[in-house]
């Protein structure tokens, strides 16, 4: 295995320019979430649980619920990890929800960076680690203007089911942020 950053951009897609991620994340989901209190918030992971850090969203969200709940409030609904969330995410979008999606992406940062961006506001292949990016899921682009990504860079992409430390200490920090901003305790396991 070479270093994180090489193995990164030999696994990821090439030639796709990533739209302009906001690096105060937190900044930018608060205001986010701030927006419109009258729709709910549906919290989804995406990744594959078997490529090393594209793990992320589903780890993240997996905390999430442990710390939290399913329905931590009547506005938040944190969806049970999937490595096919095709379907959720699709029915979310047509029904008029929002979504808060968490997920390993390309934004060409170091390892564990935390970034975040509006679908809408994305390119094709929007730094995605997966083969289709979320704005091509059919039924998806409907809810685009009410989707927040929020990305973790990853460091490794190999075969295998262990966080490297970097995406592993962001999932902490996203963790803690999205718990404190959606009302939780703070109190509960990572």
């Amino acid at each position: 295995m070479g270093s994180p950053q090489a193995e990164a951009a030999r696994k990821l897609p090439s030639g796709e320019a990533p739209s302009q991620p906001r690096e105060d994340w937190e900044a930018a989901a608060r205001a986010w979430l701030g927006e419109d209190t009258g729709r709910p918030v549906h919290i989804v992971g995406v990744g594959n649980p078997i490529r090393q850090d594209d793990a992320v969203g589903l780890e993240i969200v997996s905390s999430l619920r442990r710390r939290l709940g399913a329905r931590p409030s009547p506005n938040f609904i944190i969806h049970p990890p999937s490595p096919m969330p095709e379907r959720l995410l699709s029915r979310v979008a047509s029904s008029g929800g929002r979504m808060m999606v968490f997920d390993a992406v390309q934004a060409n940062r170091a390892p564990g960076a935390v970034v975040s961006a509006r679908l809408s506001d994305t390119k094709y292949g929007y730094f995605a680690t997966h083969n289709i990016p979320l704005r091509l899921i059919p039924g998806v682009s409907a809810g685009l203007d009410r989707s927040l990504l929020v990305g973790v860079q990853p460091g490794w992409l190999d075969v295998g089911e262990e966080l490297s430390a970097a995406v592993k200490e962001a999932k902490g920090r996203v963790v803690a942020a999205v718990d404190a901003m959606i009302g939780g305790t703070g109190n509960g396991p990572t």
